[in-house]
């Protein structure tokens, strides 16, 4: 199985908040644990905002960038290539994503297109993008929308 995580669902691996346990489940069982390359930027902005804001520690953000500069080499991390482009092109007429969340999605898209003979599963907790995902037919982890209350 393939595991693609946004930035919303990455920094799960990092931070302990709501569904960290089910994203670090889901990464070990995955044979490729992939994602954009803008989220390296995204995540280290988010930590570095949460240490700013006290949602983190200092030791504990300490910790959160260093193992992430650390395990960031080994996530599939897809290029903002023309592939990518292309199909952004038609994402951000079709759906209302910002730049990099329109980004997660296009990469998605190419990597399933890429390895379709392989299950792919989705991480994401922005209620929108998830949103786009399942429009688009992905298996996502949470299974309902993060921001959507029943």
């Amino acid at each position: 199985m393939i595991c693609y995580l946004d930035t919303s669902a990455l920094v799960k691996l990092y931070v302990k908040e709501a569904g960290s346990k089910q994203v670090k489940d889901y990464a070990q069982k995955s044979l490729l644990v992939a994602t954009s390359m803008v989220a390296y930027a995204e995540a280290r902005a988010a930590f570095a905002r949460a240490w700013r804001e006290d949602v983190l520690e200092t030791s504990n953000y300490r910790e959160a960038v260093s193992y992430f500069k650390e395990e960031w080499p080994t996530y599939f991390a897809l290029d903002v290539s023309d592939s990518v482009l292309q199909r952004l092109d038609t994402i951000i007429e079709k759906y209302p994503l910002r730049g990099f969340a329109a980004l997660h999605l296009a990469s998605a898209m190419t990597l399933s297109k890429r390895f379709m003979h392989e299950d792919m599963l989705v991480g994401c907790w922005d209620a929108r993008l998830w949103d786009c995902f399942q429009q688009e037919g992905f298996t996502l982890i949470p299974a309902k929308n993060p921001g959507k209350t029943q």
